[in-house]
Formats: C-alpha cells, structure tokens, sequence
C-alpha cells in the first residue's frame, strides 16, 4: 500500500511540473509577442498552437483517402491536418523501427563477437570503437553522399547511431557476467555456442535493459537527423520545410509530436521488457 501511495504521489507531482511548464510556455508567449517572420510569432501560445498551427499542416498532406490536398487547390482543413500528421509519424516510425532493429541485430552481433574469440576480438573491436566517437549528426552529409535520398540511407544512419550503442552495451554486460555462471557451463560439458544461448544471452539481458532505452532515445535523434537527407515525407521532413521559412510554430508543434511519440515509446519498450525479466531480480529490472 506505502509503494502504491507513493506512485500515485509521484505521478502527480510529474503532472503538475508538466502543467507548470505549459503555463510557463504560455506566460512567455504574452510577454515576449516578437516574431520570426510576419504573422509568424517567435513562442507560439497554446490557442495558437492549436489552432492556427495545427491548421497549417493540412499543407503537408499529398492528398488521398476522399481528401484533396492544398497543392490540388483545396482550403485548408483539420482532417487534413490531422492526416498529414499520422502520415508523416507513420513514415518516422517505419524508419525508426528498421532502424532500431537492423542496429540491435548488427550491434549485438559484434558485441557477442568481441567475447566469442581473440580473432574475433581483433577484427571487430578496434574498428567499431573507432567509429563510435564519429559524431553521429557529423556523419549526415556523409551518409547523403553515400546513399543519396533512398529509404536504406536513413535506415542505415539510424543503424549507425542505435549499432553503436548497443555494440558498446552488450561488451559490457558480457564482462559482467558472473564468472561462476561460465565455469558451471563449461563443467557441465556445454559447448561455445550452448553456453552462448544458455548462459550468457539469458545473463545479460537484465543489463541490455538499460542499453535498449538508451538506444531508443538515440534512434529518434537519429531519425530526424535522418530526415534532413532529402527526405520527402517524415516528422523530420515538416521540421526542414518550416525552418527554411521560419515557421517557429510549426517546429515547436512537431517536436512537441517527437516528445509524446518518444514516451509513449519509452514506456511500451519499458513494459516489454519488464514482462520479459519478470524471472530476474527486481533490482536487475529497475
């Protein structure tokens, strides 16, 4: 009962820092009405945000289901606001999503290889430390000389940035394995590759916990780095268009989209996880 009070506790107390930050975003919005751009306001209240703001991205949508686009001549409308807003989420997902799997997948792999043997260990662990201190949004122009605008170009930048990370977190967890757990193994008469999906996969996922979130973070950073390689569609791609126009507004309504997008994400993967360790501690799943 005293942990569930104070959950509830906690959760209220976020609830009020958050409205105090909303209340905080609305005062500056009156005391500080400069604009970016005639009829374009530096700090866009809510009533604008919602309204004028929100109106503004039905110029995003390319048309299609019964609903034409402002480029075929139609007016503005928040169905087509709202559409070209799932559209273009629907988009930065997909690629987040690619990415984060084919970057786990890869990171993964060489970090088991970094263990598995001294060649191994020779092959892949210089390299890759190398490339994990290239700044990941120094290497966009790079990835846009490589792949141009393709899809696979923005999946392999998020690759990049989410392969990294995980490579570095499961080197990491693999040294942290009990030792104890490896000599059972190994008396037990368990080969490499047993011991491997036995042991020490089982034993690091408690620790890989903690490197999933930090990659998921790092993937929706990635992908709206992304999005500036020519993307034509994206959450990423509205935030190009406005800034080159200065459409502070509509910036702040996407990044306010990547927030929410980013929690509801942050807290699907924790549930996930937390359902797939019920079998371990409760101090490995925190």
């Amino acid at each position: 009962m005293r942990a569930t009070g104070h959950i509830i506790r906690d959760r209220w107390i976020s609830l009020a820092v958050l409205a105090a930050i909303m209340l905080l975003w609305q005062a500056l919005s009156i005391v500080y009405p400069v604009e970016a751009a005639p009829g374009e306001p530096m700090i866009a209240g809510w009533q604008v945000m919602f309204t004028k703001t929100l109106l503004s991205m039905a110029d995003y949508w390319q048309g299609g289901l019964g609903v034409p686009s402002v480029a075929e001549g139609a007016p503005r409308s928040y169905l087509a606001a709202v559409l070209s807003l799932l559209s273009h989420s629907f988009d930065t997902i997909v690629r987040l999503v690619c990415g984060l799997a084919l970057g786990g997948v890869v990171g993964l792999a060489l970090g088991l290889a970094v263990s598995w043997s001294a060649w191994s260990r020779r092959l892949v662990d210089l390299p890759v430390q190398f490339l994990r201190t290239l700044p990941l949004l120094a290497m966009v122009p790079l990835f846009q000389l490589w792949f141009g605008t393709y899809f696979i170009g923005k999946v392999m930048f998020v690759a990049y940035g989410i392969g990294v990370i995980v490579f570095a977190g499961t080197v990491n967890a693999v040294r942290n394995v009990p030792q104890i757990y490896i000599d059972n193994a190994r008396s037990l008469g368990a080969s490499k590759a047993m011991m491997y999906r036995s042991v020490i996969l089982p034993a690091i996922l408690p620790e890989m916990r903690s490197t999933l979130l930090l990659s998921l973070g790092t993937g929706w950073g990635a992908v709206l780095g992304a999005e500036y390689l020519g993307a034509q569609s994206g959450l990423g791609y509205i935030i190009v268009y406005a800034g080159q126009f200065a459409y502070l507004d509509r910036m702040s309504l996407v990044a306010i989209i990547f927030i929410v997008a980013t929690s509801i994400s942050y807290r699907a993967a924790g549930a996930l996880t937390a359902r797939m360790l019920e079998w371990a501690p409760e101090s490995q799943r925190a």
